[in-house]
């Protein structure tokens, strides 16, 4: 024996899955992830071939060292190393251009997600389903962490629409093609499943193990939580306005201009009628209505600046500076 773990060989008609795991000084427990991730890929060796895309998103710990000497033990293991800790999002997204396989997993490192649940996520995959996502319907963490995330939940579900209870886990089996089209920023991982669906992803969820993580601490706390109410704003610009951001800054604009053009109105015919000195005795309303004018035009004016760059990002390099009314090519034949 030489130590290595029993992963299935590599075939040539078993689809391949991508295990996508960022680390961030998980140094005490990627060895044990690693042997029950092993045991996993043996049960399932005769359906699927495996590779295992580990992330380092800057570790200062023991992370990397385990991970370098781990790949060169084990042909099915890839190392990405960051330079320094860019966040989850970004180690997320450098595991998803690396990985080649037609199935992608993700799944944190800590070990709160179970290896042993990835046959659920594969099956639902042969279901015909593009995302899966894990549900952590009995979870262990306490409660400063399950309330604010199940608000939280709560709030996106009625923004968006989407019929996803976990929203804020990582552990998701994807198809290829579905990873291919995304493009995190910021803290974004969480919303891949709304991302997934702008795309027309089929999509369902599988209830997944959770237990509190047994060493060291949660990278995240109560200003995550924070964070993703401050990120359920723009989800529901994504999801309702993002191709016609027209509509949303056109009637604010347009309810704005009504409510000053009220305001001006009512404060005129105090002036006229009643010869009111409305600039000196009304001067708040006054000044009210004046910026409510500006106000009005501005969000007029940004939602057509707002079309012009949606009209960029969707569709980039599409345009030119001339327009040609006939064209004769001598020797070539229409459609040439």
């Amino acid at each position: 024996m030489d130590g290595r773990l029993p992963l299935s060989a590599t075939t040539t008609s078993a689809p391949l899955v991508s295990i996508v795991i960022p680390l961030y000084n998980e140094g005490g427990l990627v060895g044990e992830l690693f042997k029950r991730l092993a045991r996993v890929a043996e049960i399932l060796k005769a359906r699927y071939d495996f590779e295992f895309v580990f992330v380092d998103d800057g570790s200062t710990d023991t992370t990397v060292d385990f991970l370098e000497h781990l790949a060169e033990r084990e042909s099915a293991v890839r190392v990405i190393g960051l330079r320094r800790n860019y966040g989850q999002t970004a180690a997320l997204q450098v595991g998803f251009e690396h990985a080649v396989g037609s199935i992608v997993v993700s799944m944190d490192g800590d070990l709160q997600h179970f290896p042993e649940d990835i046959p659920l996520f594969l099956d639902q995959i042969e279901e015909g389903f593009d995302v899966v996502c894990g549900w952590r319907s009995q979870r262990r963490e306490g409660i400063v962490r399950r309330w604010p995330s199940a608000v939280a939940n709560w709030l996106i579900r009625m923004v968006t629409g989407i019929q996803v209870h976990d929203i804020g886990t990582t552990f998701r089996a994807y198809r290829t093609e579905v990873v291919n089209d995304l493009s995190l920023l910021g803290e974004n991982h969480r919303f891949i499943p709304i991302f997934a669906r702008g795309v027309g992803a089929r999509m369902t969820e599988v209830p997944i193990q959770n237990v509190e993580r047994r060493l060291g601490r949660s990278n995240y706390g109560l200003s995550r939580t924070l964070n993703v109410l401050l990120d359920i704003l723009f989800l529901a610009f994504y999801v309702h306005y993002l191709d016609r951001p027209i509509r949303l800054f056109g009637r604010i604009g347009l309810v704005t201009l009504v409510v000053a053009g009220v305001i001006t109105g009512v404060l005129a015919q105090l002036y006229i009628v009643h010869d009111v000195p409305v600039v000196r005795d009304h001067s708040g309303w006054f000044m009210l209505g004046l910026v409510m004018y500006v106000s009005g035009l501005q969000f007029l004016l940004f939602g057509v600046v707002s079309e012009i760059l949606v009209r960029i990002y969707f569709y980039p390099q599409r345009t030119s500076p001339y327009h040609v009314r006939t064209k004769k090519l001598a020797g070539r034949q229409p459609g040439q």
